[in-house]
């Protein structure tokens, strides 16, 4: 049996020299989106239109679809940027969190990281548990999980989390949520970027001083479809 997959797209990133180019073209933009990494180069993001209208899109990062050399940009730079809190461990949502949590944890210094869990072994258990809704998966919700032997490597430790966007808020409230129920003490969030501001609002309802945690090396809008492409709305971009 032959598959013929129509209409699949393409998952396309890439790093543009900062002498390629020396300010963003003014939108709108087609296919992707281009942002200005610390190091002065570009980092270049497809765009994933959003249900239920899809006139609405993000720039999207994929880490485990990403080149190695994107990976290993942001982890540096996200690891350069929380070298100050003086994190003990560091700790990485998954799935996608755990690709960065592991190069950051290592850029800082650290000979292990601790992961989290979408998979319930036998041994876990029920009271160590959160719900997670994200914005790529409304409408699964899952149960993220921390193995309760990992616990004892938290005890009085100052933790940093690891994740790869921050957009809704979800994913990082119920890790948050986790932390606070093992008593964990979270020094910091560091992202690779912050997507929108919706995640502002939902953190900071539950807990004013919770968005002053989060700490990523760029920023993204959300964008909205026009008949000539895709343009940044500016009213969601973070701060």
């Amino acid at each position: 049996m032959t598959l013929n997959y129509q209409n699949r797209g393409s998952y396309r990133d890439r790093i543009i020299p900062a002498a390629d180019i020396a300010e963003l073209p003014p939108p709108p933009y087609s296919d992707s989106c281009a942002v200005r990494l610390p190091d002065g180069d570009w980092l270049d993001l497809p765009f994933l239109a959003l249900p239920p209208d899809f006139n609405t899109a993000i720039a999207y990062l994929c880490i485990t679809e990403n080149d190695f050399e994107v990976e290993d940009r942001l982890s540096t730079a996200m690891a350069d940027m929380v070298r100050y809190l003086k994190p003990e461990i560091v700790i990485g949502m998954p799935t996608l969190g755990m690709v960065l949590a592991a190069s950051v944890a290592k850029k800082l210094g650290h000979p292990r990281y601790v992961p989290l869990s979408y998979s319930r072994k036998f041994w876990f258990e029920d009271e160590l548990s959160v719900p997670v809704i994200s914005i790529t998966s409304p409408d699964k919700p899952k149960t993220v999980f921390i193995d309760p032997r990992l616990i004892e490597r938290l005890e009085g430790k100052r933790v940093l989390l690891v994740e790869d966007v921050i957009s809704t808020g979800g994913t990082l409230s119920a890790e948050l949520a986790l932390m606070k129920k093992i008593g964990a003490n979270v020094v910091g969030v560091v992202t690779a970027i912050k997507e929108t501001r919706v995640w502002f609002d939902k953190l900071g309802a539950i807990d004013p001083a919770y968005p002053a945690l989060i700490h990523a090396p760029i920023r993204f809008p959300l964008f909205r479809k026009t008949e000539k492409g895709w343009v940044p709305d500016p009213t969601t971009m973070p701060d």
